[in-house]
């Protein structure tokens, strides 16, 4: 019986790990399951549009949540044809004791010269705990690239004056603007962005400018005439927005930053939105927004600033 005893309590010990063993798990899931994005702007403008606090951000965000039985468990990003810079994080570990958590997993897709990012991309994660079990999820990821991009920096000292005129019937958006300036500037931007058929939150029509540190020398200025109308006969929200900014001889432009993004298609369909914040001093600025839809709506609302101001302003126009 002495000997029989040691065999048994070995027996029972094997039989409770195999039994633990067998019912280790883990398990791991990605959502949403896919989500659809377009180009940030290029990269070599980020050092100063940074700062802008109108910058459009088109990072798209999965959850990843992980959980087990089995802790720690090591999480890893597996990204194919993705490129790795896209990323927030590409590992993580859930450690003891926790049995789950969730991560926010961001991917921004830049913009660079001669590139094409469009088309779909599989996103896979894997989680494998202490006992090596493992779990894997898929998620896609949708890039629609630009139909057309115009972009322009210019920073130094000199002169800079830029016209311009855009219509696109397609998406209902016409633009016309009228930019000029003599002195020293830090970073000026003027960029445009066109998708025909956005999906998603992607905007048809997009414009991002900024303006930084702009000192007017003896004799210089600055001054911006932009208007940008959506027609309503062609199906477009019916707002006509125009801006007018000076600055005068001994003035500065601290910084101005603008995005307007026009959606025609997608789920933010028939919306137009501008967000400007100025910062200047011997300056003005004037903001002009109206909405008109025949035998439904009509708002106009006109906002003048001059001096030495802070001045920001958003507004959003949907047509139903």
């Amino acid at each position: 019986m002495k000997k029989i005893l040691p065999v048994v309590i070995l027996a029972v010990i094997l039989l409770f790990c195999s039994a633990s063993m067998a019912t280790a798990w883990v398990s791991i899931v990605i959502t949403p399951d896919e989500q659809v994005t377009c180009p940030q702007i290029s990269e070599f403008w980020f050092g100063a549009a940074d700062s802008g606090v109108c910058k459009a951000n088109k990072t798209v965000t999965y959850a990843v949540t992980v959980e087990t039985d089995s802790p720690p468990v090591s999480v890893a990003v597996i990204p194919g044809t993705t490129p790795t810079s896209w990323f927030s994080w590409l590992a993580q570990t859930l450690v003891f004791p926790d049995a789950s958590m969730t991560w926010p997993l961001n991917l921004k897709v830049p913009l660079q010269a001669g590139k094409d990012a469009g088309g779909q991309y599989t996103i896979t994660v894997t989680a494998v705990d202490w006992g090596g079990d493992t779990a894997q999820a898929t998620a896609k990821l949708v890039v629609q690239d630009h139909d057309y991009v115009t972009e322009t920096l210019v920073s130094g000292t000199g002169g800079t004056f830029l016209d311009e005129k855009f219509t696109n019937l397609a998406v209902a958006a016409k633009v016309d603007k009228h930019i000029g300036f003599l002195g020293e500037v830090d970073c000026f931007t003027k960029n445009e962005y066109l998708i025909l058929d956005a999906e998603g939150n992607n905007a048809n029509f997009e414009q991002e400018s900024v303006i930084s540190e702009f000192n007017a020398t003896p004799g210089g200025f600055l001054y911006g005439r932009e208007r940008f109308q959506s027609c309503v006969a062609m199906g477009g929200t019916g707002v006509d927005i125009r801006q007018d900014y000076d600055i005068y001889p001994y003035g500065t432009m601290e910084s101005r930053c603008e995005n307007l993004n026009h959606h025609m298609t997608g789920v933010q369909a028939r919306k137009t939105e501008l967000c400007t914040y100025n910062s200047f001093t011997n300056g003005s600025l004037t903001v002009d927004a109206r909405q008109s839809i025949p035998c439904t709506k009509k708002v106009a609302e006109r906002q003048e600033f001059f001096g030495d101001l802070t001045a920001a302003k958003h507004i959003i126009f949907r047509r139903p």
